[in-house]
């Protein structure tokens, strides 16, 4: 394990070093504004957009007429957030459509065949491509959520379309795009075609191997769950293919199926906001599983937990809503604010969890791991809080790849842990069965010697008696009767009542030795039924123990009145205190006999804490369970 540690841990600082340098370094001066001009030479390949086009959100159809028309266009843009990354316009109840306006000179001497795409395809969702010369407006493609896949110009999820330019020519390129939900962004981008396939081709198959990945990685924690039957493996694969669904959301690969789901508000345009709501949901289970076996608040722990999780429920419900009903709600609610707020708190508590769990309970995985696969995706949020102008969540798939390194280190830790328990379980188990196995012979050989030794010679001398010259009736009559009574007390010795909760096998035990015995027993429980709360092998050791101290007191003891009393005690404790007021047991420390060492046995089976005062005014017998969760 700490050959591991030393591994992982410069790779960790390097990650997080990575992803703090962005939040850390200051900001620098704004860009000068876009020239609207994208030149093609025999060396272009691809280029950025963002950072090469003008905004307009009042561009109307009409407006093509225009004989100035890039002036007019020039004239009438709007200050966006521009990146060389992304175009942020904003919320898309002000910004439901965009213009973006750029002009393409061809400077070679052959024909060009180029690549309009919208890279991102989150927060956009119609897009289209059309060109203007000489008073001649042509539409190249138009790509929606709801067009099928037959439809695209390009064999790929993606918003792409395909346009040409002739040799030496100059074309005004317009690009629109649209959004019906959250916030409206754009990441375009301009190439040829042929590099255009070489690089999407790269990136559609990459989003195979992470859904190959993630579709193998849940199975294997399902049937890892399954064969160890262990519940944190089988939570930990609802939240990977939560994170999957989440994934083929924003790649559109799910836009034909919600488009089919007309009667709902989900759509492929907030799917992907609908993904992540319930992946935070599905990964509490998974985070209380590993925080079990760690000492905490409960009450606090579980009322943070289940706050988050009802949270994320209820706003992914509400996406399951008729449309109408939800557009209502969500003229109340910001969905993809609430959702980043949830995000930062989710992520901000889990990392929380992780400290406590190092510091608690000195587990170090949960930090590496959770470490890795959360705190970069949290630093990339707080980072929007440095541009006053972005305040969506922040999307990068490649931080998925880190996202899975870090699963994949818990789930390695959580096997080797579920391994080891199992071993150390199963040694514990064949100990405690040879131990109730050496019990079991011991009962068995004192039966078999009371049998002999007791009912046997009082058989005989009566038989004895009987056969004498002047048989002595009363006297074979009365040790019969002796050896009647000790039938009946190895008999009453032999009833479990196994499927009885401990109080009442108790109160039943009391009652049995009431019946044959002079002495009286009082059973007394103030714990209000506690004891039948314990675990089935510990209430029977407690039983066996409690019969074994009746046994010796009945032989021994010479006592009038036993007292069995529970108490509850702090740190969820229960105390079982016998208390004779017999002879008491001489020379304790050397007179342990096989009824004694079978108690002292049982007890440790069952980890219980067992205490003789013994003086010859009376003996205590106190039982003290272990500290109940």
């Amino acid at each position: 394990m700490q050959q591991l540690l030393r591994l992982l841990t410069p790779w960790c600082v390097v990650i997080l070093g990575m992803c703090a340098i962005p939040s850390c370094t200051p900001k620098k001066a704004p860009p000068s504004l876009p020239t609207a001009t994208v030149r093609i030479d025999s060396n272009f390949s691809s280029q950025s957009l963002n950072l090469h086009v003008w905004v307009s959100t009042q561009f109307k159809t009409q407006d093509l007429a225009r004989p100035e028309f890039r002036a007019w266009f020039e004239n009438h843009r709007v200050q966006v957030s521009q990146k060389k990354d992304a175009i942020l316009l904003g919320n898309f109840r002000k910004y439901p459509q965009a213009w973006f306006y750029t002009q393409v000179i061809n400077t070679t001497n052959t024909s060009q065949q180029l690549v309009v795409d919208e890279f991102n395809r989150i927060r956009c969702d119609d897009f289209e491509v059309l060109t203007f010369q000489n008073g001649i407006v042509k539409s190249w493609g138009h790509i929606s959520r709801a067009t099928p896949f037959s439809g695209h110009p390009l064999p790929f999820y993606s918003y792409a379309v395909p346009f040409t330019i002739q040799p030496k020519d100059t074309l005004h390129l317009l690009i629109h795009s649209q959004r019906h939900y959250g916030g409206h962004e754009v990441n375009l981008n301009i190439a040829t075609y042929q590099t255009y396939l070489s690089e999407h081709i790269f990136h559609f198959l990459s989003k195979v191997y992470q859904v190959i990945f993630f579709v193998i990685c849940a199975l294997i924690m399902f049937v890892l769950g399954k064969m160890y039957r262990y519940k944190t493996m089988t939570y930990l694969g609802f939240y990977l293919l939560s994170i999957l669904v989440s994934n083929l959301s924003s790649w559109g690969f799910t836009d034909a199926l919600y488009s089919c789901m007309d009667f709902i508000a989900l759509s492929g345009g907030n799917s992907g906001t609908f993904g992540v709501f319930l992946g935070i949901f599905f990964y509490h289970p998974f985070n209380q599983e590993l925080m079990k076996g760690i000492p905490k608040n409960e009450t606090v722990f579980k009322v943070i937990t289940y706050s988050i999780m009802g949270v994320n429920l209820v706003a992914a419900c509400c996406y399951l809503l008729p449309a109408s009903v939800f557009n209502t709600i969500y003229t109340y609610i910001d969905f993809p604010l609430l959702l980043l707020i949830s995000l930062i708190l989710h992520l901000s508590w889990l990392l929380f969890c992780a400290l406590w769990a190092l510091f608690k309970a000195k587990i170090y995985y949960l930090i590496i791991g959770l470490g890795v696969a959360f705190l970069p995706l949290l630093l990339q949020q707080l980072n929007i809080f440095n541009d006053k102008n972005n305040v969506l969540l922040q999307v990068n798939q490649p931080t998925f790849i880190v996202y899975a390194l870090g699963l994949t280190i818990i789930s390695i830790y959580l096997l080797r842990e579920q391994l080891i328990s199992r071993r150390k379980h199963e040694a514990s188990l064949k100990q405690v069965q040879e131990s109730l196995e050496e019990i079991r012979k011991t009962e068995i050989e004192t039966i078999g010697r009371n049998l002999h030794d007791n009912v046997g010679n009082i058989l005989v001398s009566a038989t004895g008696y009987l056969h004498l010259q002047q048989p002595k009736i009363e006297l074979s009559q009365t040790l019969i009767n002796e050896a009647i009574n000790e039938i009946r007390f190895l008999s009453h010795n032999l009833v479990k009542d196994q499927d009885a909760p401990l109080h009442a096998k108790l109160a039943s035990l009391v009652s049995r030795f009431n019946d044959f015995s002079e002495t009286t027993f009082v059973f007394q429980d103030y714990s209000n039924g506690k004891l039948n709360g314990l675990d089935s092998i510990m209430q029977q050791n407690i039983y066996m123990i409690v019969q074994e101290v009746f046994t010796n007191i009945i032989k021994h003891a010479k006592a009038t009145e036993v007292f069995v009393q529970v108490f509850e005690r702090e740190g969820n404790t229960l105390q079982i205190i016998i208390e004779d007021d017999g002879i008491g047991i001489l020379n304790f420390t050397e007179n342990k006999g096989i009824g004694l060492k079978n108690i002292q046995k049982r007890a440790d089976i069952s980890k219980l804490t067992l205490n003789v005062d013994s003086t010859p005014m009376g003996t205590n017998f106190i039982i003290e369970t272990p500290n109940m969760p």
